[in-house]
């Protein structure tokens, strides 16, 4: 089983790094993991130096060629051809590198997962409230505009009905035009983004969620909302689109309602028929806490994700051993590429500050994550709960993934 140790509690840049061989042996790496495409083309250099397995993470932007540096494709290309593995978030992006040049046996499918103890399945049914519920930053993809659309189409039926938006972006303007222009009134909220827990609770007192995801004008696609996993942990009746990896969560009239995306007339369907049939309600959402449960888990993505690694850091380490490590053939990195990338802003990551004083909060999650990643190594794989012999303590896996969702929610 691979190890996988705490990183060192100093932060350290690629920059600051005279000579990678050396920090790769003083420090004991085994494999190098970008979460992104286009950081996985900013570790080639560091990759192909050190001979390091590669894994890139694959979230939904960077399989679009949606406002790309020139070349982008191309680049993906060399990356495909250098990097180990691939870990799209769903099959729908998984089929897209394909059909970009990924060879299909470098990829691996890894959903995102829920913390399970943080989000308990509700059973308190509400009577006579009708709040629809979104959540996700103010940009086309996310579908806000059209979500406000079908409301509009449903007030005269539901005058009682409110909508909720939780979110900020570029589009937070647009929003807020567009709830006047549909004269929304009192039945509109639109609040600023909001930290985790409050967000959880926004959720837990709704009746309704509505991710209507859809793919925006630039060709900017989703993979699998995370807030549709964790309304769906909750207990939350959930109505979405056909978008992305979407289908792949939900199943239509099983685990909620599935309509086509970018369809004013069809999401206000779908609401309408929720709201018309809260008998429903239960069903759909012990089936939908049932797929988290069985594919969606924390706890089971984050042993998936540790299998994955020792896929590529056993043969690695018998290599290294036996001083017969293959060296692929080095390709020219593009230096211009490199800076374009270096430049563009990431809005799909946490930019954290560089004072040498402070520890950015994303490292001390990954400290967190591999920590609790390491201590599920060393757990029988079919023992879903270590109980405590002491009634005043916690069981400790359950504190292992309280530890490790921080990490989570920055990544995902």
């Amino acid at each position: 089983m691979v190890d996988i140790s705490l990183l060192n509690e100093k932060v350290h840049y690629f920059s600051d790094i005279f000579s990678p061989k050396e920090y790769v042996k003083k420090n004991n790496i085994s494999l190098l993991h970008a979460h992104h495409g286009q950081l996985g083309m900013l570790l080639l250099p560091f990759k192909i130096e050190t001979n390091l397995p590669l894994v890139t993470s694959i979230r939904g932007r960077d399989a679009t060629l949606a406002n790309q540096p020139i070349g982008y494709l191309e680049n993906m290309k060399m990356l495909f051809d250098q990097g180990e593995r691939f870990f799209p978030v769903c099959q729908y992006l998984a089929d897209r590198l394909i059909a970009w040049g990924c060879p299909p046996e470098k990829i691996r499918v890894l959903y995102g997962g829920v913390d399970l103890n943080q989000y308990n399945y509700q059973t308190l049914q509400k009577e006579g409230s009708q709040n629809i519920l979104s959540v996700g930053r103010l940009v086309e993809k996310k579908g806000h505009h059209i979500l406000m659309k079908a409301f509009k189409k449903i007030q005269g039926e539901f005058p009682k009905a409110t909508l909720t938006i939780i979110g900020r972006g570029e589009l937070e303007e647009y929003i807020k035009s567009l709830a006047i222009q549909l004269n929304l009134g009192n039945a509109f909220r639109l609040l600023n983004h909001l930290p985790k827990d409050q967000v959880r609770e926004q959720m837990t007192n709704a009746d309704i969620f509505c991710a209507a995801s859809l793919e925006a004008s630039n060709g900017d696609i989703e993979g699998i909302p995370n807030t549709l996993k964790e309304a769906m942990a909750l207990g939350v009746p959930v109505i979405s689109t056909n978008h992305a990896g979407i289908p792949e969560l939900i199943t239509n009239n099983k685990e909620g309602v599935l309509v086509q995306e970018n369809n004013v007339d069809e999401l206000a369907n779908g609401l309408e028929f929720m709201l018309n049939n809260r008998d429903m309600w239960k069903s759909y959402t012990l089936a939908a806490r049932k797929k988290i449960e069985q594919s969606f888990s924390l706890v089971q993505q984050l042993q998936q994700q540790a299998d994955f690694y020792d896929e590529l850091v056993g043969p690695y380490k018998k290599y290294k051993k036996d001083s017969i490590l293959p060296r692929k053939k080095n390709k020219k990195i593009p230096s211009n590429y490199i800076q374009q990338l270096q430049h563009q802003p990431r809005d799909e990551e946490t930019v954290v500050s560089r004072k040498k004083d402070k520890e950015p909060q994303k490292i001390q999650n990954v400290k967190k994550a591999l920590n609790y990643i390491h201590q599920l190594q060393h757990q029988p794989r079919d023992e879903e709960t270590v109980v405590s012999r002491k009634k005043d303590k916690k069981p400790q896996r359950a504190q292992n993934v309280k530890k490790a969702i921080g990490y989570i929610q920055q990544l995902q």
